[in-house]
């Protein structure tokens, strides 16, 4: 598969609300060719859906992952899903990640010679796959405090399920073909309704990847957001490098850095019951292992290459 195309992807991975998206606005303005087709949070669709299609054969969710594990361990279905989303990249499907420009100059994904890649959170998840289909890809993973994605995934999470009752209230007695659990039924995730849940979820993440990571040989970029937001610039000096990003102009690097809140960092230390669930949490073996199991004070630089 690696010697089909004539550039090896970027793929950018991390647990949800851990600063993938950022990562991803960082990149495209320094010349990562991220797609042409990205929703809201600067994920291609094409690769989106890949991902989502590839979770549901394996019954599994991005909230609910352990399905997939089983997914890897089989090789003959390793075997057909790798056949299956290679077909698919090398088809004229690939036209929703290049776009009609791209695809009608190269009319391959395979051919197109320019830094390029997707970021998808779930991308923890699928790694095996990606790793098998391309044995040149870079990798950046970032990794965020738990307690700050915890907050952060109950927040948008109630927020859902607000926008839910609105939309139950407004459409339960509509006359339809459909079902009221199809048209109206909850759709979120129950698990990251509370910080237990989504801190759970966040330290499965960070196993899956770490587990993911150590058996294969990719070249990766592990970097923690909060180093990432506190010192911009040098960590997107060294992520340029890494991704094959060249000729960065200081106006390219000073737009990128515009969109850094350093704020961002440790924000639950401001929230008195954020910081008594972080002391119920912090002797957890991976926020000892992420350096997150003090009190924030100063900065560390924690990227590492290899």
């Amino acid at each position: 598969m690696s010697q089909l195309f004539r550039v090896q992807p970027v793929i950018i991975m991390g647990m949800h609300r851990s600063g993938t998206t950022l990562l991803a606005r960082l990149l495209d303005r320094l010349g990562l060719f991220l797609g042409s087709h990205v929703e809201g949070h600067h994920e291609a669709i094409f690769f989106l859906r890949l991902n989502e299609l590839i979770l549901r054969q394996a019954r599994a969710s991005w909230d609910r992952p352990d399905p997939i594990c089983d997914f890897w361990h089989h090789p003959e279905i390793m075997w057909m899903t790798l056949h299956c989303v290679e077909s698919d990249l090398l088809s004229w499907r690939s036209v929703q990640y290049l776009g009609w420009r791209h695809f009608f100059r190269y009319r391959s994904l395979a051919r197109f010679d320019r830094p390029w890649g997707w970021k998808d959170p779930r991308n923890v998840l699928t790694l095996p796959l990606w790793a098998e289909l391309f044995p040149g890809a870079k990798i950046v993973y970032i990794v965020r405090h738990g307690v700050d994605v915890a907050r952060s995934l109950v927040v948008r999470e109630q927020q859902y399920l607000q926008w839910q009752r609105v939309r139950f209230r407004e459409r339960f007695h509509r006359p339809s073909l459909r079902t009221h659990v199809e048209r109206v039924g909850f759709r979120g995730s129950t698990r990251c309704l509370t910080l237990e849940g989504a801190f759970e979820l966040w330290t499965t993440y960070l196993a899956y990847a770490e587990r993911w990571l150590a058996r294969i040989a990719h070249e990766r970029m592990i970097l923690r957001y909060e180093d990432l937001v506190r010192a911009p610039i040098p960590h997107l000096r060294a992520l340029a490098d890494f991704c094959g990003l060249s000729h960065i102009r200081s106006e390219q690097l000073q737009e990128a850095v515009d969109q850094v809140d350093a704020r961002r960092a440790y924000a639950f230390v401001s929230d008195p019951m954020l910081l008594a669930f972080f002391h119920r949490v912090r002797a957890n073996p991976w926020m000892e292992r992420y350096g997150y199991s003090e009190v924030p004070g100063s900065s560390h630089l924690r990227t590492r290459c290899g």
